[in-house]
């Protein structure tokens, strides 16, 4: 006799915060193809944060407009305490500077309501993939600072090489620093991402002054002149400003 095997749990957990009850039950049964997502819910922000003392949760998707402690202030509060969660806001807010203010406090996206169930299933999908900082196999270091640019995350990247260790750094989305041994800014930068099978590992915090002034699609664009330039064993201090390059 064979035994079925016991049907998987879902690997991750959503929270979704919503004070009104009807809205709620429709997000829960629309919400039902994330098979791979446990949906946990909360009335307010308050009742979200005492969840959270005693429940890990990879995604929060959250009204801005509730009762006891709104959408701004559950949203300050996570990014202070877990400035790891992602966070996605669902709101009938048509301000354009409501909206930013809520980016600003560290939403991750904002979807207005009526969401399309489709749109937000991959919001959460996407969201939920960002939720674990740690190890990364197998994803170049430019495709990751690409979903970093597109999300707007603060992060600091350890890339481990089979000889040095060096430092990228990315304030909303964008290559703000890069260190590596003597090496910082920009040739720092583009040495780092120039590393093939390196070790990456990351978290979502950003501690440091800008030095790179460039936009990262400039960035990764140059990067095939700086790997021409490698191999050719011309590497002047700064490939793209250093005065002597440009002459």
């Amino acid at each position: 006799m064979v035994t079925p095997p016991f049907p998987s749990r879902p690997a991750k957990t959503a929270l979704l915060v919503e004070d009104e009850q009807s809205t709620l039950r429709f997000y829960q049964a629309g919400l039902k193809g994330l098979q791979e997502f446990t949906l946990l819910s909360a009335r307010n922000g308050q009742e979200a944060l005492e969840l959270l003392k005693g429940q890990a949760v990879d995604v929060v998707v959250t009204d801005l407009n509730m009762p006891v402690l709104d959408g701004y202030g559950l949203i300050a509060a996570l990014a202070q305490r877990y400035p790891s969660l992602p966070i996605i806001v669902i709101t009938s807010v048509a301000d354009a500077s409501l909206q930013n203010q809520a980016l600003d406090l560290g939403a991750l996206q904002v979807i207005p309501k009526p969401p399309r169930l489709s749109t937000l299933m991959e919001a959460i999908r996407t969201a939920g993939g960002l939720s674990a900082p740690g190890l990364v196999r197998g994803v170049g270091i430019g495709s990751l600072l690409q979903l970093m640019n597109w999300e707007r995350r603060t992060a600091t990247f350890t890339v481990r090489g089979p000889e040095a260790t060096g430092y990228l750094y990315v304030k909303d989305g964008e290559l703000i620093h890069a260190a590596l041994g003597a090496e910082e800014g920009l040739v720092a930068a583009y040495q780092l991402l120039s590393w093939e099978g390196a070790q990456v590992e990351f978290v979502y915090t950003c501690r440091v002054q800008a030095t790179i002034d460039l936009p990262l699609a400039e960035i990764l664009m140059n990067l095939a002149l700086f790997r021409d330039m490698k191999v050719k064993k011309i590497l002047p201090p700064d490939p793209f400003y250093d005065d002597k390059w440009t002459r």
